[in-house]
């Protein structure tokens, strides 16, 4: 009997490990989910109003020319701009840039173009309104002539390299569309 009681004991005292375990991983799953890669932006202002958003904000960006994906260097960019991390293809951005309070939106965007980042000495990938790494409009891709093709959240867009890149983000930049017939 006093063995059966201990064997009791025994489970009983495992179940609410188990159980402590279980809402240990959630809560730590929750927590990342909840902050994870979300952008955290705050305004400062001075007391003649001018204003610097301090901005921490990610973007995914997929990259493929003729059906290859092309790789965006790991650790790359200027860590007070727009850089990588240890994430493939997903560019980050922690600093300060000018803002405009009343009209709430960032004075100072050269810092988050797409071409501040693909210009930078770590990086090295051209990128344009015409070309993406080696291959611009007109080129090859399996013997058929291609064009390059832009688009954010799923939807085409025409500034390219200028493309001011907000949080979340989803980007594509793709060599492989077929040239418009005329």
């Amino acid at each position: 009997m006093v063995k059966k009681k201990k064997n009791i004991g025994n489970i009983i005292i495992l179940i609410v490990i188990i159980i402590i375990i279980a809402i240990l991983i959630y809560s730590v799953v929750s927590f990342k989910k909840s902050v994870g890669e979300k952008g955290e932006n705050f305004v400062i202002c001075d007391k003649e109003n001018n204003c610097l958003i301090a901005m921490h904000i990610h973007t995914e960006v997929d990259i493929k020319v003729c059906g290859k994906e092309i790789k965006i260097p790991l650790e790359a960019g200027d860590k007070t701009g727009t850089h990588t991390h240890k994430e493939r293809n997903l560019l980050h951005f922690e600093e300060r840039l000018k803002y405009d309070n009343k009209t709430q939106t960032i004075i100072e965007t050269e810092p988050i173009t797409l071409k501040n980042f693909f210009n930078h000495k770590d990086v090295k990938i051209i990128f344009n309104n015409t070309c993406i790494a080696d291959k611009c409009n007109g080129d090859l891709c399996n013997g058929k002539e291609r064009i390059l093709y832009f688009r954010v959240n799923d939807k085409q867009n025409h500034e390219f390299e200028n493309y001011v890149w907000k949080d979340g983000d989803k980007i594509k930049i793709i060599f492989d569309q077929p040239f418009p017939e005329q």
